[in-house]
C-alpha cells in the first residue's frame, strides 16, 4: 500500500489483533470499542440475521485493506483520529478553538515583531554583544 492511500478516517481490518481475517478488530478500532464487544454482538447478530452476518464479513474481509503499521506518527495523532471519528462536531469545534488561539498568539507575535519595542529590544541587546 502506497503511503498516500493511507488514511486515518478509513476502516481497515486488523489481522494482527483479529482471530479469522481482522474485521471485528478493525472495526473495533475504528470505533474505539473493545474488540470483545464486537465478536459478541456479531455471534448475536448471527442469531437473527445469520447468513447475512457471514457474508456480510466476509465480504470485508476481502475488501478491506489491512491497517497500515505506521498509520499514525505517535499514540498522540491516533487518539486524536479515534476522537474525530467518534465525535467530528466536538472535534470540529476544539480545532476552530485552537486555531484561533494559533491565529491570536501569531498576530502577538507579529504585532511585537514589527513594534517599536522590538526594535528597542534588539539594539538593546546588540550593545551589549
Amino acid at each position: 500500500m502506497t503511503s498516500f492511500n493511507k488514511s486515518p478516517t478509513r476502516l481497515y481490518k486488523n489481522p494482527r489483533d483479529g482471530k479469522i481475517m481482522g474485521v471485528c478488530a478493525g472495526i473495533a478500532d475504528y470505533f474505539d470499542i473493545k474488540v470483545g464487544v464486537v465478536r459478541v454482538l456479531t455471534c448475536i447478530g448471527l442469531i437473527p440475521f445469520g447468513a447475512f452476518i457471514v457474508i456480510a464479513y466476509f465480504i470485508l474481509g476481502f475488501a478491506l485493506d489491512p491497517k497500515p503499521i505506521d498509520l499514525y506518527e505517535d499514540e498522540q495523532e491516533e487518539q486524536f483520529w479515534k476522537q474525530a471519528r467518534k465525535s467530528p462536531d466536538y472535534t470540529a469545534a476544539d480545532m476552530r478553538r485552537r486555531f484561533r488561539d494559533i491565529e491570536r498568539r501569531t498576530g502577538d507575535m507579529e504585532a511585537y515583531m514589527t513594534s517599536k519595542r522590538f526594535k528597542l529590544d534588539r539594539e538593546l541587546r546588540a550593545l551589549e554583544d
